[in-house]
Order: C-alpha cells, then structure tokens, then sequence
C-alpha cells in the first residue's frame, strides 16, 4: 500500500497552531482512496455532530412538536417520542437512508468501477460533495479534486474546524447528560448564565 503523506498535506482542514496534524501517522499508512474514504467520514460525522449540538440546544429550550410533552435532557427525548409517536424510528431510518443512498449513488463506485474487493470514493469524487449547496456558498471551480480551488480549501477548512469541535462538544454534552441528568441550559444556569431548564 503506497503512502500517502504527501496528498494528506495537501488535503482541506489544516489550521495554525499545529497545521498538519497526525501525530499517531495514520496517513502513513494509507493510500489515497482509503484517505478520501476518511475524509468522506470526517466530513459526514462532523456535519452530524453540528446538527445533533444545536438540535440539542434547541430541544430543551424550544419544543413545540408532541404538544409539548418532550422535556427534560435531550439524550433521553428519543425515548420519550418513541412512546407517544410509534413510528418514529421508521420516518428516522427512512430518512437516513435517503440520504445515503444518495450519497452512495453519488460518490462510491459501482461493482462493475471497483478495482478492489471492496467499493471505494470514485476517483472524480470529491470528498463531502453532495452537491446540495442551497445557498450557493461552494465556490465555482471546486469540482476537481486534485486541484481544488483556495477558496474551497478555506470554506472547506472551516467546515472541518467547526465539525471537529462540534463532534467533542456533543460528546461532552451527552457524557455530562448521562452524570446527572440535568439539561445543557440547567448547567449554565448554575454557572449564572441563562434560565434552567431542568431534567428528568
């Protein structure tokens, strides 16, 4: 397997202080389509963990959906809907699997593309892309993977910067959820910021 040292350089995502940063050397070890693979994961992890931070947030202050009868930490209010709304979890999974369907279709190889076992990022494929940019942020000429435009590099980076952040900070919420079942807000409110909004 050829190192890939050199195309993780070049990758979006790296920020001062530390710039490229692998201190473990995963990106010595991997070629270039398993990296893509990564990223793509990075990518979609860190936009699901900025989802699920302000869901949550939202959740707890402001929820009118079920009249109201969702309360208390967010990490439980799964449970909650599951209770009074039985198919839930169907409109969830379908939901999900939209969309990675879609990116599937979109963004992997087909068996008849593959040159391995298993299906990788087809090679045009730029990681994250899944061409839904309503507000049309993505700047024109970024379609090209080995030559990405510097300004994609920017946006791209800001992207990751603020996934990477959001993936720690939901992690946080959720463990300080799981110690004492208070709510995000109750906790700044015992801190002196805000009104509470306590529990289960």
């Amino acid at each position: 397997m050829a190192p890939s040292m050199l195309v993780a350089r070049d990758l979006p995502g790296q920020s001062l202080p530390t710039g490229f940063f692998d201190p473990i050397g995963f990106t010595k070890v991997l070629d270039e389509k398993t990296l893509k693979v990564w990223r793509e994961a990075e990518l979609k992890h860190g936009r699901v963990a900025m989802l699920a931070s302000v869901g949550m947030l939202t959740a707890e202050r402001w929820n009118p959906l079920f009249g109201g009868k969702i309360s208390g930490a967010s990490i439980y209010h799964f449970q909650q809907i599951e209770n009074i709304y039985n198919p839930f979890w169907i409109i969830v999974l379908s939901a999900i699997g939209l969309v990675e369907f879609f990116n599937i279709s979109k963004g992997w190889e087909t068996q008849d593309e593959k040159t391995t076992s298993t299906a990788m990022l087809k090679e045009n494929y730029v990681p994250g892309d899944l061409g839904f940019d309503p507000l049309g942020l993505r700047p024109a000429n970024s379609y090209n993977y080995e030559a990405l435009s510097p300004e994609f590099v920017r946006i791209r980076t800001k992207e990751l910067n603020n996934g990477r952040l959001a993936m720690i900070g939901v992690a946080g919420m959720i463990a300080q959820e799981l110690v004492d079942k208070n709510t995000i807000w109750g906790h700044f409110a015992q801190h002196g910021f805000g009104r509470a909004t306590y529990g289960m």
